[in-house]
């Protein structure tokens, strides 16, 4: 695939995160699943680490100074954003978490680059 095509999954992507991050707090299972709170915002943050990177017309570490800067934005904007829906708060945690992974994401598509 192309860095158009990943362009494309990115932006929706981006839109998934979003519109479950709307989703009422309430409206969520109780489930085990849910205690993997961090680990899921880090294997959430991976996957648009890695698209973002992908989504790049060259894959280099000066893209990596855009990428990582636009990932922890992103993160921090979605956790704003969940401060104003009923039964969902924000958390630094949460960006840290979402830092984590699209760190690990975005080094991971450039050290495989790189072989």
């Amino acid at each position: 695939m192309n860095h158009r095509t990943f362009r494309i999954l990115l932006v929706a992507y981006m839109l998934v995160i979003l519109s479950v991050s709307t989703v009422p707090g309430q409206s969520f299972p109780k489930t085990w699943l849910l205690s993997l709170d961090k680990l899921i915002h880090i294997v959430e943050y991976f996957i648009l680490g890695i698209l973002g990177m992908k989504s790049m017309n060259t894959i280099s570490s000066r893209n990596l100074k855009i990428v990582i800067p636009f990932g922890i934005l992103f993160g921090t904007m979605d956790e704003f954003l969940q401060s104003f829906i009923s039964g969902r708060y924000s958390s630094g945690w949460d960006v840290l978490a979402d830092t984590i992974g699209v760190i690990i994401g975005a080094l991971l598509v450039l050290g495989n680059d790189r072989r």
